[in-house]
């Protein structure tokens, strides 16, 4: 009954005082809505990278000649690579078929931006993807008209193409688009099918690209530049086999001594989520010490406002204690109340926190995640800080002379 007692009073408070209640629960607001939003907009994020970015498969692996991560984790070690490694070409395609085992395909890429046009129409900085026969297996990649390219069309550097469903509704605008010519750059490719709609990331189309035959690419952009080496290892837990098996043969190929750093890199989509997952951390501990600041002084406001409430209620107070009330009984009404009002101002957060959220993936390409842990940290938190806090004015209350307090006016 004691803590229903204490709960109902400082409802009453809260209600009675509402201006004192608005600046008492600012800083308990603030701190646990901006945490709630952040949260809620990383693990949105989080998910999403795992979820799209990653969509590659958790078992297909990338051979390059630069590491583009090693850009932001490592630059000196970015510039050395790429100084000193060197160009894939097709032949080294060849070369890795049967000396990875565990590998079920591989297959060759490698693109640029260029226009796309088809009669009257055209579509600007498109994502020309040179791939090999392969691609169908290793990317997200199908088809909601035609046919994929074919081994004959890249072995014949053919000049076809498959279109992304942006492109085929910007030109074709719902025509069959088969055995019909697009124009890319300077040469004209007979269109064999269309990629079903894979809809956006973070905003961003993901249909605004054109496959071609790798051969036909290297042919029309120059067969100088490095391609990249798409492995899918035959099962998940063959992963790592895999890419030990896709370094010992690429460092045979090119003559690599033992001592010698590889003068290529192999890259994972594990990489891409680790690598958001550190930014993100640190985005996350940046702002627990900015929300730390302003619960603190949450905390010291709602300390001097149960200061302020022991002082009027005085006589109250040594009433109760003329009747039988003990220390503990005064002290445990005080923390009662103070964890109330920092309960309030944490739920209160909370709903801003989500609903601030919710508006920003609402107008941005940012998604957002109701993590239930936050919920209970931010709760828990607004808790300890009402207990903390709370404490001092509480004992305050409890050490007051009944006598003097029957007098106080």
């Amino acid at each position: 009954m004691l803590i229903l007692e204490g709960i109902r009073i400082a409802l009453r408070a809260l209600w009675e005082n509402k201006l004192r209640t608005i600046l008492t629960l600012l800083g308990n607001i603030v701190g646990t809505m901006s945490v709630i939003a952040v949260v809620s907009l990383i693990g949105g994020i989080d998910h999403y990278v795992s979820e799209e970015v990653a969509g590659q498969g958790s078992n297909v692996f990338d051979i390059e000649r630069i590491n583009f991560f090693e850009a932001i984790t490592d630059l000196d070690a970015f510039l050395e690579a790429l100084a000193r490694n060197r160009e894939l070409t097709l032949a080294d395609v060849e070369y890795l078929k049967p000396a990875i085992p565990s590998a079920s395909v591989i297959g060759a890429a490698v693109g640029a931006n260029d226009r796309v046009a088809h009669g009257d129409g055209w579509v600007d900085n498109i994502s020309i993807r040179g791939r090999s026969a392969e691609y169908p297996a290793i990317e997200n990649a199908e088809l909601a008209l035609g046919n994929h390219i074919s081994h004959l069309e890249v072995d014949r550097s053919r000049a076809v193409a498959v279109l992304g469903w942006e492109v085929y509704e910007r030109l074709f605008k719902g025509r069959d688009p088969i055995g019909r010519k697009v124009k890319i750059g300077s040469r004209h490719f007979a269109v064999v099918g269309v990629v079903k709609d894979l809809g956006t990331v973070l905003g961003q189309s993901r249909n605004q690209f054109v496959y071609i035959p790798v051969t036909t690419f290297l042919k029309e952009y120059g067969s100088r530049r490095s391609i990249s080496i798409k492995v899918r290892a035959a099962d998940i837990r063959l992963m790592e086999q895999a890419i030990d098996e896709a370094t010992m043969a690429m460092r045979i190929r090119h003559g690599l001594r033992p001592l010698e750093s590889n003068d290529f890199s192999i890259s994972t989509s594990q990489q891409l989520i680790s690598l958001w997952e550190k930014i993100s951390q640190a985005i996350f501990n940046a702002l627990i010490f900015i929300v730390s600041i302003s619960l603190v002084i949450g905390g010291i406001v709602l300390m001097n406002v149960m200061l302020v409430s022991v002082t009027e209620r005085t006589r109250e107070i040594g009433v109760r204690k003329a009747l039988g009330a003990r220390r503990s009984n005064i002290v445990w009404q005080f923390i009662v109340e103070s964890v109330t009002l920092s309960i309030v101002g944490g739920l209160i957060g909370i709903v801003i926190g989500f609903t601030i959220a919710a508006v920003i993936s609402l107008v941005s390409p940012l998604p957002y995640l109701v993590a239930p842990w936050s919920i209970v940290a931010g709760l828990a938190v607004t808790f300890v800080i009402g207990l903390v806090f709370g404490t001092y004015p509480a004992n305050k209350a409890a050490r007051l002379d009944p006598v003097v307090a029957l007098h106080y006016e």
